[in-house]
């Protein structure tokens, strides 16, 4: 199948979707802020919200290069599968959380596994297509991070309780 014309935009396919979960599950708790409000009374406070939201931003762009430095060095695919993984696990055991010490490292966690993304699927991307199709690929590939899924996730809120949502993606993933 490898040796198939077809087999780089598979690739390319395939990766688009793990983007869009990636995104989706960094993204799911700014969406449901009010319903997490109900049921973890920290998050009432602004400054906690807000420290929920920036230790992901923070792990997050302090692993992406040394995440570059691990995709140079082991198994891109392995990479990608291990991290998606590990966010999809952290992202339905969100659903569990009771405080905001767990979520808050949980999502730091978060933070980690979705930094090992980007780096790994780029170069993943960049091994496959060569020359003119290159760029094209990544562009097709970012669009996967871009794609309405706070629609997703808002009408995912509308019908289910805070704890119910997390369970859901991080089953999807």
């Amino acid at each position: 199948m490898k040796n198939n014309n077809w087999y780089p935009w598979v690739v390319v396919g395939l990766l688009w979707v793990v983007a869009l979960l990636n995104y989706m599950d960094r993204q799911m708790l700014s969406t449901m802020q009010e319903a997490m409000k109900i049921d973890i009374s920290e998050l009432n406070k602004a400054e906690a919200f807000g420290a929920l939201m920036a230790v992901f931003l923070w792990i997050y762009g302090f692993m992406s290069p040394i995440s570059g430095m691990i995709a140079d060095r082991l198994n891109r695919k392995w990479l990608i599968v291990g991290s998606l993984f590990v966010w999809s696990t952290v992202t339905y055991l969100m659903g569990y959380a009771d405080s905001f010490q767990e979520l808050y490292w949980l999502r730091a966690l978060m933070g980690i596994s979705e930094a090992l993304y980007i780096p790994s699927a780029l170069s993943l991307i960049a091994d496959w297509h060569q020359g003119k199709s290159r760029s094209l690929a990544i562009g097709i590939h970012m669009t996967g991070l871009y794609v309405d899924r706070q629609s997703v996730v808002s009408e995912l809120q509308s019908q289910q309780h805070f704890h119910g949502i997390p369970l859901f993606i991080g089953s999807e993933s």
